[in-house]
């Protein structure tokens, strides 16, 4: 996952220019399997000293992060003074609660067992910037009081909380959800206040910032749900990937329908172009069956015509009339009439015969060498409602099939 305009945080001191630092320091997030579900975030942090082995004593901390908390994870309501003071500098409170803080002895590094849960809580207050466009986000400020742990090195505290839109679509176009499914980025990192809305209280407390040790820290992210998951691409280069040590579930390709759906899109394409393919064939194999194999013991072979020599030779000029013509023939093709002519008209008609032309017969199947192929195109002339004169016109042609 790539990660883009990733939210990042800082810890901030009660006094300016601590004589201390954050260190170790570990950043987990713990991915759902529902994108949108609050992603947890974990803070394992310890403080130590600048330049002396002096341990650096108990004190209040604050945490930035410019994202939205999703929910408490303690009883009881924040600090009212921590509201106040987000408010009185231009912020609009969206929620507020308090966390639970826990520590973990050295002993329990590396493990899954849960840490100790400490009597204190975190207080904590979630804020949008007035007047800020909806895109600025949302940011949340902790307060974290002074625990007897904090300084001793022989512990890590340990601040777990939820947070909303750290996971969001990564842009793609419709043939891209189409074919390769919808695709999600995660962003975690640190050090950085993430949003421009947020600078009036980094600006406030930029000297009591404090810096990372030169001690072992890390960001990493942890995906549960990972027999379902397929990581596209991770930044920096210099990041690493690797199945839990700890957790049963490892990474594996994942066998959701979204891998599947490249192969089966393809499948179904060349599917339907072999069909067109056979349908284009099989067209043109049943016309060369129909032009050179007849089925059954016709002798004749001929197609049936209403316009043949013999039914015109029924139309006797000066008797017959049009009825009678409509009754032997049929409704005419065509009919034309002339203005100075005055009562005359010809009505047209058109047929076509074809005859087959047999060759080698096996029972009921015979092969045909060609086709004898008569058009007849005839010209009723009336005066009238009586039959004037009948012409015939009779063109005859040799073709290998029938149409």
């Amino acid at each position: 996952m790539a990660p883009a305009d990733a939210a990042a945080q800082v810890f901030i001191a009660a006094s300016p220019r601590p004589d201390f630092t954050i260190g170790p320091l570990f950043v987990g997030a713990t991915a759902p399997a529902d994108v949108a579900a609050a992603v947890t975030i974990t803070v394992t942090w310890n403080l130590g000293p600048v330049r002396s082995e002096r341990r650096p004593p108990p004190q209040r901390l604050a945490l930035m992060w410019p994202a939205e908390i999703a929910a408490a994870t303690a009883q009881g309501l924040a600090d009212p003074a921590l509201v106040n003071y987000v408010e009185s500098r231009g912020f609009t409170s969206t929620g507020s609660g308090r966390l639970l803080l826990r520590a973990r002895n050295q002993g329990q590094l590396g493990l899954l067992t849960p840490a100790d849960e400490l009597p204190v809580s975190a207080s904590y207050v979630s804020f949008v910037r007035r007047d800020a466009p909806p895109q600025a986000g949302t940011g949340s400020l902790v307060w974290i009081p002074p625990t007897p742990q904090m300084g001793d090195p022989r512990w890590v505290l340990n601040l777990a909380f939820p947070l909303r839109g750290l996971i969001t679509p990564k842009p793609a176009t419709w043939l891209e959800d189409v074919f390769w499914g919808r695709r999600n980025v995660l962003a975690v990192s640190w050090g950085d206040v993430g949003s421009i809305a947020f600078y009036p209280l980094y600006h406030e407390h930029r000297e009591s910032i404090v810096h990372l040790a030169r001690e072992y820290s890390r960001v990493l992210v942890s995906f549960p749900d990972a027999d379902h998951l397929r990581i596209e691409q991770i930044e920096p280069a210099s990041a690493t990937r690797r199945g839990s040590r700890l957790r049963a579930g490892v990474e594996t390709y994942y066998r959701g329908v979204f891998a599947w759906r490249p192969v089966l899109i393809s499948i179904g394409l060349l599917i339907l172009g072999n069909l067109t393919g056979l349908m284009m064939v099989s067209g043109r194999v049943t016309a060369l069956l129909r032009a050179r194999l007849r089925v059954g013991r016709d002798k004749a072979g001929a197609e049936s015509s209403r316009i043949t020599p013999e039914r015109l030779a029924e139309i006797r000029p000066g008797a017959t009339t049009y009825e009678e013509v409509v009754h032997l023939c049929g409704p005419p093709d065509e009919q034309h009439q002339r203005v100075a002519a005055g009562a005359r008209r010809t009505l047209v008609y058109r047929a076509t015969q074809r005859r087959p032309e047999r060759g080698l017969s096996v029972g009921w199947l015979t092969t045909v060498r060609h086709w004898d192929i008569e058009r007849y195109e005839a010209e009723i002339e009336l005066d009238g409602d009586r039959v004037r004169d009948v012409v015939i016109h009779v063109r005859r042609s040799r073709a290998s099939s029938p149409d």
